[in-house]
């Protein structure tokens, strides 16, 4: 009885904190880690985080760096040109820098800066792409940023596997050749696997009342999410790649992709994001220290990104509004700066206040990232899709 308790609270939680919330437009994933942090230990410690909720959080990881993936379109990254090369490496290496010596200042540490640089470095496709989608801006705005912020997570999460590698090794593959590996597994993932998901495909019937292709699909997340975990990379990074090269397949099958994101969103994501707030000590953020050191994460992750994202467009000839609304939307920040340092938490790389100090960043940048980009792009509203859905928490 005690486990169906919990479940109830957990899926309780995430039902209505959302809609309590709504009134004052809190997104709803910032909705979701609130319950966690108000029924948590730290709060009014109604749930404690044991191992089933961990095993599921975990799973929520990896669906949500899943969705991540799918939320993009591969074939558009694999044309990136050169804007979305340039604009990609001045907005990830300005806040990587950044990251890195306010990590060092803060005396986290050589590796530890490395690890906060990979929090600063990503942008939010799961906030970011539902801002283009609501925004009628030039097409050269969406498809650049769109496949800059793509490349800029792929880019992160390599960099993140290859950090965990070297602190933490998941397997016994020497660091030495670990990079080789690496390109390996990368190979097969982008060229073998896609073939693998058509045969699987074909394989079943054409109709098929049992969700076959759905079994289909998690068959292939978990094989490249198992591939990730036994050459020693996180299987959010695996989970990350494999909605990334599914995402042109998907979308040829809307009522698959939107089934997928039901199961995600309606249940394992919501276990990852409660369990992320139960995990979050906001009392430390009132102590001076704590609030000095959340103060200097947040606005110098806010500065480099604007910063850079601003530069990066100008440099590509965008107008300096346009410029300036793309620098503020790449501020936000979630999916990987989440999964991340809920990564570096468990490895012992971040201590409790550097993860609530990130949560806090991550709430503050995805309900300004919005506002701010509305107030320099402009916008006009369209027919909620179901990313706005989920982003606003609101029904259609």
């Amino acid at each position: 009885m005690e486990y169906f308790l919990l479940f109830l609270i957990w899926i309780a939680a995430a039902f209505f904190f959302p809609l309590m919330l709504r009134r004052l437009q809190m997104p709803w994933v910032t909705a979701v880690i609130f319950a966690g942090i108000f029924l948590g230990p730290h709060g009014l410690s109604v749930v404690n985080p044991g191992e089933i909720m961990d095993f599921l959080a975990t799973i929520g990881l990896v669906f949500l760096m899943f969705t991540a993936g799918l939320d993009t379109k591969f074939s558009v990254l694999k044309k990136a040109g050169k804007d979305v090369l340039y604009f990609s490496l001045v907005n990830l290496s300005i806040p990587f820098a950044t990251g890195f010596v306010v990590g060092m200042y803060l005396g986290l540490g050589v590796f530890a800066s490395l690890v906060l640089g990979v929090c600063f470095s990503s942008s939010s496709v799961g906030v970011i792409v539902p801002m283009l989608r609501e925004l009628k801006v030039k097409s050269r705005v969406k498809s650049t940023i769109t496949s800059a912020i793509f490349l800029e997570d792929v880019v992160s999460l390599i960099l993140l596997a290859i950090l965990l590698k070297a602190v933490a090794p998941i397997s016994q593959i020497p660091l030495e050749i670990f990079p080789g590996v690496l390109i390996i597994f990368l190979i097969v993932v982008f060229y073998v696997i896609p073939i693998v998901q058509e045969w699987l495909f074909s394989w079943g019937p054409k109709k098929d009342i049992f969700a076959g292709q759905m079994r289909a699909v998690f068959i292939t997340l978990s094989l490249v999410a198992l591939m990730a975990e036994l050459i020693g990379v996180h299987a959010m990074v695996g989970g990350f790649l494999a909605g990334l090269i599914l995402s042109d397949m998907l979308r040829r099958r809307r009522k698959l992709e939107q089934n997928i994101f039901a199961i995600s969103y309606g249940f394992l994501i919501p276990i990852f994001l409660l369990n992320l707030g139960m995990s979050t000590n906001i009392a430390t953020l009132f102590a001076p220290g704590d609030a000095l050191l959340t103060g200097l994460i947040v606005v110098s992750l806010i500065a480099s990104k604007s910063a850079s994202g601003f530069l990066g467009a100008r440099l590509l000839g965008f107008p300096s509004r346009i410029s300036l609304g793309i620098g503020v939307m790449t501020i936000a920040q979630m999916s990987t700066t989440l999964a991340t340092a809920s990564l570096a938490l468990n490895y012992g790389i971040f201590t409790e206040d550097i993860l609530a100090a990130l949560v806090v960043m991550s709430i503050v940048t995805i309900v300004i990232a919005p506002l701010l980009t509305k107030l320099t792009l402009g916008y006009d509203s369209e027919k909620p899709t179901k990313f706005s859905i989920l982003w606003r928490g609101k029904q259609s």
